[in-house]
């Protein structure tokens, strides 16, 4: 029996739908909403190591659907973590019919899998084999700026779509760019994540992108375009429009972020309509948040985190009291306070 059987017999339960231990919600049905794309995609995403560390799902399936759009010959990536996001891509690939992927990462660092540890390399090749794409998925181990030498040749202007998610400090998104981006071919793609670093702590990308500006590269030789995701750590998409070469100089003083988004708070006090007194256990559904749900405090109190430019249509219940239903949260200022009275039911 192989090293990764014994390994996946261990610490995988096969019982379990996915062959992975799961104590949160019941995975969603796949046909039902097609929030995973494929079941290895929803195992890989009940392990327990597997967030914040990987992308969220919602991400996760923003770079499927964009892969799908450009339909890339080569992607290459930088930072795998477990090989979430790679199976994202690879899917795509396999779904248009062609198409390669080259995953980078360091893997010097093991992961809790279900009840024990394993090195990241291990995992990602597991679900590699899982997947069905040994010839679409070629993970290397290393650093991304050491490893590009070997595969150099492979590259030659044909990047199609170069994702970096490595090295989050300034040092290594610049270095991960400036080693890559001449690879990109003209037309192609380049996608960054965690670039709000308010939100997501590191601050490698936002000053990758800011310096990029400050360079006169946007939009003259690259197109941008930031969007703010769920958790609020934000991806980039660039497109490349010119063949100039890019080497871009670290600032010796990183730029300021005003683009960068801050939370603010969001509180509802929920209230009986007749006697005015606060309602406990009152329950805030959210759609729009990916039907977020909170319960109301001992003084009716509902508090929210807000970091996303949009309005919401939120929905109020309560026991014994009818249902406010498209309470409009307008997002124009912060902090936000909203008060709700809930009618009593008649007895």
């Amino acid at each position: 029996m192989s090293k990764l059987r014994r390994w996946t017999k261990k610490l995988i339960p096969v019982q379990t739908p996915y062959d992975v231990q799961t104590q949160a919600t019941p995975l969603p049905k796949l046909m039902d909403n097609e929030f995973y794309l494929t079941e290895v995609i929803a195992e890989m995403d009940q392990l327990p190591c597997a967030h914040p560390a990987s992308v969220n799902q919602d991400v996760a399936n923003t770079y499927f659907a964009l892969t799908k759009m450009w339909r890339p010959l080569l992607v290459i990536e930088i930072g795998c973590f477990i090989g979430f996001s790679t199976q994202h891509f690879a899917e795509a690939l396999r779904r248009q019919g062609f198409g390669k992927i080259i995953s980078i990462d360091a893997f010097d660092w093991d992961v809790e899998i279900s009840r024990g540890m394993e090195n990241r390399q291990n995992v990602a090749e597991y679900y590699r084999r899982k997947a069905g794409a040994e010839d679409i998925i070629t993970f290397i181990k290393g650093y991304s700026t050491e490893i590009y030498p070997q595969i150099q040749a492979q590259l030659q202007c044909s990047i199609d779509l170069l994702y970096i998610d490595g090295d989050h400090c300034i040092n290594g998104a610049f270095a991960d760019f400036n080693t890559y981006y001449n690879d990109v071919r003209v037309g192609g793609h380049i996608i960054l994540h965690d670039i709000y670093p308010s939100m997501c702590g590191v601050d490698g990308p936002r000053v990758l992108i800011d310096t990029l500006r400050q360079h006169n590269f946007v939009p003259h030789c690259i197109q941008v375009m930031e969007m703010n995701t769920r958790d609020g750590f934000g991806i980039c998409v660039l497109r490349k429009v010119s063949g100039v070469a890019i080497q871009l100089p670290i600032p010796e003083k990183p730029p300021t972020f005003p683009s960068t988004p801050s939370p603010f708070p969001i509180s509802f006090k929920i209230t009986d309509a007749k006697t005015g007194q606060p309602v406990e256990n009152a329950l805030l559904e959210c759609p729009q948040r990916f039907n977020e749900q909170r319960n109301s405090d001992a003084n009716g109190y509902i508090e929210l985190a807000h970091y996303l430019p949009n309005r919401y249509l939120v929905n109020i219940s309560a026991k014994g009291y009818s249902t406010q239903g498209n309470v409009l949260v307008n997002l124009s200022h912060a902090p936000l306070h909203l008060d709700v009275a809930l009618d009593p039911l008649a007895n």
